[in-house]
């Protein structure tokens, strides 16, 4: 990338860490590296908008959470669940995976919570822990070979201002808009995960009884599968994963229509929602998987969805997002504060522990199981 001398009215801030996002690889690597107590980071962009489908905190996503200290305030917000189920169109068994069978025992139970307030509440951790936040700022150029060794960071509000950030090390948590491995030519589409998300919300769906009210349920069909995800507040998420070989069966049908017709094809989930109506607009959204060639550079790390994306059963997005930003502040704390050659080390250890190597584990290993497999998976305890 070229450096642009800046405008005679623009001065450069300086500052050790630069955070572009503020989902929550970028709010827990912004609260982390705050927490190590290096000079205050920056996070470059307001929180993705109020989205209407909901984000899954499973156990493991929460005791992040917990680590960060935000975990009173998820509780509040969202509906507890203790286990997830497994629904076939095919047979009668129906397998119940409660968390509290699970090899840690320490980790019975998690919540759904609405994405918006999910990262909201993240976002605002940050501020409260020193971290100085830029809301409404779009980061537009990123320079990282800078002759003084500080990389260039050019971004521009809501109002049009143009404002210019130096330093030590960029963070990228930009999520699905990849803003560097976009930039360094770094990412790579995944040709076997490719599916849609068809969504909508609907109220008076029936739930399970006491305490199993807030349990997910998970339905195959002939052409994917569908989440059913109880809320807080009585609406009930429910969505259709499929491959674009059967949306391009959609014709002349509307969005809702098509989404309609797949839920009738699956009768478990059809009886389920008989007596419920939606509530909000049928959503679609790509889930295009894709990882980078790299994830760090001497100056930069890439974390959660800015380095690789993939949308699995259990929306473990959450958790690998908050790992690699946790497991980031302490690559980027190595990196500032020792030698040349422990620093090194450091970047090295960030590509072969759990932030960079099990995301791509997961993209290799999620489940895209067609229908004439999916019809005769059938699992006992």
């Amino acid at each position: 990338m070229n450096t642009t001398a800046l405008a005679p009215q623009e001065v450069a801030q300086t500052c050790d860490v630069l955070v572009i996002g503020g989902g929550p690889a970028g709010t827990t690597v912004a609260s982390r590296a705050a927490g190590n107590g290096l000079p205050r980071g920056v996070t470059g962009e307001v929180p993705p908008p109020a989205l209407s489908h909901r984000r899954i905190a499973a156990p493991r996503q929460f005791a992040a959470v917990r680590e960060l200290g935000v975990a009173k305030q998820i509780e509040a917000l969202g509906m507890p669940k203790l286990a997830a189920e497994f629904v076939s169109p095919w047979h009668d068994h129906r397998q119940e995976f409660r968390f509290a069978d699970a090899w840690n025992k320490a980790l019975p139970s998690a919540y759904q919570v609405e994405r918006s307030r999910f990262d909201f509440v993240l976002f605002n951790n940050a501020r409260d822990k020193g971290v100085q936040v830029l809301e409404g700022c779009e980061v537009r150029s990123v320079d990282l070979v800078r002759s003084d060794g500080m990389a260039e960071v050019r971004a521009r509000t809501e109002a049009g201002q143009s404002m210019t950030w130096h330093t030590r090390f960029v963070a990228d948590a930009s999520g699905r808009s990849t803003f560097l491995a976009s930039k360094l030519q770094l990412k790579e589409r995944s040709k076997d995960h490719n599916s849609v998300a068809i969504y909508a919300h609907f109220v008076g769906a029936e739930r399970g009884q006491g305490t199993a009210e807030g349990n997910i349920s998970l339905f195959w069909f002939d052409h994917g599968w569908f989440w059913y995800i109880p809320l807080r507040g009585g609406a009930t998420s429910v969505g259709m994963v499929t491959w674009p070989y059967f949306v391009k069966t959609r014709g002349e049908r509307s969005l809702s229509d098509f989404f309609r017709d797949g839920i009738v094809s699956c009768p478990p989930l059809a009886a389920r929602l008989k007596h419920a109506h939606r509530v909000i607009d049928v959503t679609a959204t790509g889930n295009f998987s894709y990882s980078s060639r790299r994830a760090h550079g001497r100056n930069y790390l890439l974390l959660g969805d800015a380095y690789a994306f993939v949308d699995p059963m259990f929306s473990s997005g959450v958790w690998l997002a908050m790992n690699s930003g946790d497991r980031g502040a302490t690559t980027i704390d190595t990196c500032l504060r020792q030698s040349f050659r422990k620093s090194h080390r450091g970047l090295a250890g960030f590509r072969s522990n759990d932030a960079e190597r099990t995301q791509r584990v997961f993209l290799v290993h999620s489940p895209h199981y067609p229908s004439d497999v999916a019809r005769n998976v059938h699992v006992s305890k």
